[in-house]
């Protein structure tokens, strides 16, 4: 038997696959695109490396394609969103560490927040409903006596 996850939780998982799946793409098939015109703020992190900025852009794909599965059953997939979460969590601290430390403007915070903090919070706010959210495996089936 399936469980079915809330609308908005499905929602939100196709909404993020597909913002990193699009990313991943554009990271791995256009790197320099990527890096000097679709994302503000990119060449301030240091010069151009296609290699570095596509190998970004196979994790995406990888996080992204996760989350298809999980939008499909998110119950069944869960850890699915518990990787991207990790995910977007490490993303996240390597950014506030990029801002604290002077090494990145606040002209983009606003799009990091959005971006990357944002979708990490999300991802770890479904991963606890759905963790903590009974399903028929974890409810207990009475024995005959």
């Amino acid at each position: 038997m399936k469980a079915n996850a809330p609308k908005w939780i499905v929602a939100a998982l196709w909404l993020l696959a597909a913002i990193d799946i699009v990313t991943g793409i554009e990271m791995f098939f256009f790197p320099s695109a990527w890096f000097f015109k679709l994302v503000p703020g990119v060449p301030e992190t240091g010069p151009f490396n296609a290699h570095l900025v596509m190998d970004g852009g196979t994790f995406f794909l990888a996080v992204g394609i996760g989350l298809v599965a999980a939008a499909l059953d998110p119950h069944r997939n869960a850890i699915a969103i518990v990787v991207a979460a990790i995910a977007g969590v490490m993303h996240s601290i390597l950014h506030i560490y990029s801002h604290a430390a002077g090494l990145l403007s606040d002209e983009h915070l606003p799009t990091e927040v959005f971006g990357i903090l944002i979708p990490a919070i999300v991802l770890i706010a479904i991963a606890v409903i759905l963790y903590r959210a009974p399903t028929p495996e974890r409810i207990a089936q009475p024995r005959a006596a």
